[in-house]
C-alpha cells in the first residue's frame, strides 16, 4: 500500500491511499495533481522534499494542487506514468488522468515555480506566485504530452473529442527513439497531430493484446479513434513528411 503524503498547506485532505485513487478523486473534485516519483535511494528526491517543496514561495504556488509522492518501481505508477523514467526525482503534473508537463530532476525553489506557472498557464489557472528565474521555454514546454495507460487515454479522447495515437517503442530500438526525438518533434507533424491524444507502450504490454493490438516489431504507431476503431497503421521509422502522409490518411478515415 503506497503511502500518501499530503502537504499540510492544502486547504483539501487528500484520503486516497494509492496512485489509481488520487487520480480518480482529483478528477472527481477537478483538481490538478503533482505527482513526485522518488525511488529509496534517490538523494536528490530528499533534498527536493527539504529544500524546494518546503520553501514558503512554493507551498503557495502549490495551493491548487493535490500532491502525492509514489516510488518509481511501484506498479501503478509504471502503469500511468511509464516504465523508463531517465531519474528520480521527477514532478508530473496530471488533469484529468493527462500528463500536462513533466520536470525531471532536482530543482531549487526559483526553477520549481516555473514549472507550477506554467502548467496553471495550461491549465487557465490565475498564477499565484511570483517568478524569480524562468526556465527555458525548450525544456519546460514539452511538444508531446504523453500518457501512458491506454483506458484513460480512451477516456481522455472521449471527453475532449480526439482521437488517439499509441506509439508502442522499445527502450532499446534506436528507431523508436529517432522516430520520437525526430519526426514527432517536426513542427509540421505535431501541427497535423493536434486532434489526438498521445499514448506511449512497451511492446509486450498486456494492455495492448487485450485491446486486439500485436505489433510485430518497433516502432509501430496505431492511429486509432476514441472508440477504438484503427484508422491506419504506421509500421517502422518515417521521417516527417512520409508520416505527414499517414497523419492525414488517418484523418480522412475519420
Amino acid at each position: 500500500m503506497k503511502k500518501i503524503i499530503v502537504l499540510m498547506m492544502l486547504q483539501a485532505l487528500l484520503m486516497a491511499s494509492e496512485l489509481t485513487n488520487a487520480m480518480v478523486e482529483a478528477k472527481r473534485q477537478g483538481r490538478p495533481l503533482m505527482i513526485m516519483v522518488t525511488s529509496k535511494t534517490c538523494v536528490y528526491c530528499k533534498k527536493m522534499k527539504s529544500l524546494t517543496l518546503e520553501d514558503s514561495t512554493v507551498k503557495d504556488s502549490m495551493r491548487d494542487f493535490m500532491f502525492i509522492e509514489v516510488d518509481k518501481n511501484d506498479a501503478d505508477t509504471q502503469r500511468f506514468l511509464g516504465k523508463h523514467m531517465n531519474y528520480p526525482p521527477t514532478i508530473f503534473f496530471l488533469s484529468k488522468y493527462k500528463i500536462i508537463n513533466r520536470a525531471e530532476g532536482y530543482l531549487s525553489p526559483s526553477n520549481f515555480i516555473p514549472w507550477i506557472d506554467d502548467t496553471k498557464k495550461k491549465l487557465g489557472m490565475a498564477s499565484s506566485s511570483v517568478v524569480t528565474q524562468s526556465a527555458t521555454s525548450e525544456s519546460m514546454n514539452s511538444s508531446i504530452s504523453w500518457m501512458y495507460d491506454i483506458p484513460s487515454a480512451l477516456d481522455y479522447a472521449k471527453q475532449t473529442g480526439k482521437q488517439v495515437m499509441i506509439f508502442v517503442s522499445s527502450s532499446r530500438s534506436r528507431w523508436s527513439r529517432e522516430l520520437e526525438s525526430k519526426t514527432l518533434q517536426n513542427s509540421l507533424v505535431l501541427s497535423g497531430l493536434s486532434n489526438f491524444v498521445f499514448v506511449k507502450v512497451e511492446k509486450g504490454d498486456a494492455g495492448l493484446s487485450s485491446y486486439g493490438l500485436n505489433p510485430k516489431s518497433v516502432p509501430t504507431i496505431y492511429f486509432m479513434t476514441s472508440d477504438m476503431r484503427k484508422l491506419v497503421v504506421s509500421k517502422g521509422f518515417f521521417g516527417a513528411n512520409d508520416f505527414l502522409k499517414y497523419i492525414n490518411y488517418a484523418k480522412s478515415k475519420i
